[in-house]
């Protein structure tokens, strides 16, 4: 018997961690708004899709996207906005991009209306049998723009209370006042701006927005050198406008964007997503960040907090399991354990499940544990030690302990199907012995042996020599239980 070299504690940790690289669907919608008048919308949609193209199906099963609705910039056209979808759709975001309000004289307000009115109505899509998003529709949503997009979006969020975030680059003050109106705007804010903008310079428009914010958690992310139109792609009407004035950039658009999505989509996925760690990748990044600025305004945006439903289980005269549930926030965590006589802990660091095996206690003996959650040890970010518990182990081992049966077990046959050469892989609580049966379907034994099991991970390789294809039966025994698997070999 041998260990496994990745424990199912790592692979389900670190199976959260990549996001998917969706590929990106595409369609083109107007929603209509009954309460003024019946007002067209027309949006051109982007979203997570099973194949590229337009119309194709939203992608994943059970999994359901945030909605970002994105207001371009005065007299721009979605067009220019390529940069913003292409880098959020693959990350698990719908991406909605109004086209109103293009004219010489756009309707701000209207067009805030329009960014929150498109969120709603995604998201009743998402609750409406038969539609291309049913079924694909978070709660939770940004509203987002660019310049004169940037500003309605402030203008949007008192339309739709419901939005969870806001997010801008090189928002522009508005008519009426997108800085008025986000000193109501509670929820979570971030703003971008170009060091060398000279079409909405900072002063008057997005520092002015961001010092009116009266979010708990607010961000102002400058990118030296940067400018106005480079948050966007090439187009003729801001470029225009931009040669009017100075500075010029001194960074690249390629550069700049890049910038954004560095900080973006961490924290869109923190926002919409609930995953802290990218907070913490933010922060990190943000504080070693020389091309960039800083102003942010935060009251604990993560807390950190003591695993719960902490418990001892399958004591032995010399072991114990010690578990706890997960917390909303946590990189690994840390166990501390010592005699209850003792006043000395030892400390186990990194575990990366939400359980530990005690091995090699003394027989009935007293001990202490307990756990804290490390949400980031870069910024030494931990939780308080959660409340002691208390075992004491056995002074002799049950006479009917059944590994095969405790709910940690876990049993697994790689490759299956396969070749007829494979690994009975088995993750227990508690040590025991087992004996494997493999027979076929006609109930002839192929092979018979005693394995012995111990706590922690395990595996044991199998051959099976001169195997004809077909449906073979694994049984594994540990005298009081019996575990039954279909093996297939090809």
């Amino acid at each position: 018997m041998k260990n496994l070299l990745l424990s199912l504690g790592m692979l389900l940790a670190y199976a959260g961690v990549y996001a998917q690289n969706y590929a990106i669907g595409s369609t083109t919608l107007t929603f209509t708004d009954p309460s003024r008048g019946n007002r067209a919308i027309e949006t051109t949609v982007y979203y997570p899709a099973t194949s590229a193209g337009a119309n194709t199906p939203v992608a994943g099963t059970g999994i359901k996207s945030p909605v970002i609705s994105f207001g371009h910039g005065f007299v721009m056209t979605t067009t220019a906005y390529d940069n913003i979808w292409s880098a959020l759709v693959p990350e698990g975001y719908i991406v909605a991009l109004p086209k109103t309000e293009g004219s010489i004289l756009p309707d701000h307000d209207s067009f805030g209306r329009d960014l929150a009115f498109v969120i709603s109505s995604l998201q009743t899509a998402g609750n409406t049998s038969g539609n291309l998003f049913n079924g694909k529709v978070a709660t939770t949503s940004c509203v987002m723009g660019h310049s004169m997009g940037g500003g309605a979006s402030f203008l949007a969020v008192q339309y739709l209370p419901t939005i969870t975030a806001i997010a801008g680059l090189a928002p522009a003050e508005t008519n009426p006042s997108a800085s008025g109106a986000a000193a109501a705007i509670t929820i979570p804010a971030l703003i971008f701006a170009g060091g060398n903008d000279c079409v909405t310079p900072a002063t008057q428009h997005s520092q002015l927005i961001y010092n009116n914010t009266g979010s708990d958690c607010k961000s102002y992310i400058n990118i030296l050198g940067g400018s106005h139109c480079q948050f966007a792609n090439q187009n003729f009407n801001c470029s225009f406008g931009e040669l009017t004035c100075s500075p010029s950039p001194t960074i690249t658009r390629a550069v700049q964007q890049s910038k954004v999505n560095q900080y973006l989509i961490p924290w869109l996925n923190f926002r919409l997503k609930d995953q802290c760690q990218e907070w913490y990748a933010m922060q990190n990044q943000l504080g070693a960040d020389a091309t960039v600025s800083l102003l942010q305004d935060c009251l604990n945006p993560v807390i950190c907090i003591s695993p719960g439903g902490r418990r001892t289980k399958y004591i032995t005269k010399k072991s114990a399991f010690l578990k706890w549930n997960p917390t909303n926030c946590y990189s690994t965590f840390d166990v501390r354990i010592k005699p209850s006589s003792s006043t000395t802990w030892t400390t186990v660091t990194g575990l990366t499940a939400n359980t530990y095996q005690l091995t090699g206690l003394l027989a009935n003996t007293s001990y202490d544990w307990s756990v804290r959650a490390v949400c980031d040890a870069a910024s030494g970010n931990f939780s308080p030690w959660g409340t002691k518990q208390t075992f004491t182990t056995l002074l002799v081992n049950p006479a009917t302990i059944s590994f095969l049966k405790e709910a940690e077990t876990v049993i697994n046959i790689v490759p299956n199907p396969g070749n007829g050469n494979f690994d009975l892989q088995i993750s227990t609580a508690i040590a025991g012995s087992a004996t494997v049966t493999l027979s076929d379907m006609q109930g002839r034994e192929i092979i018979k042996q005693l394995i012995s099991v111990n706590e922690g991970q395990n595996s044991a390789a199998f051959n099976v020599k001169s195997s004809a294809k077909g449906i073979y039966v694994l049984r594994i025994s540990d005298g009081i239980s019996l575990v039954t698997k279909k093996v297939l070999i090809n």
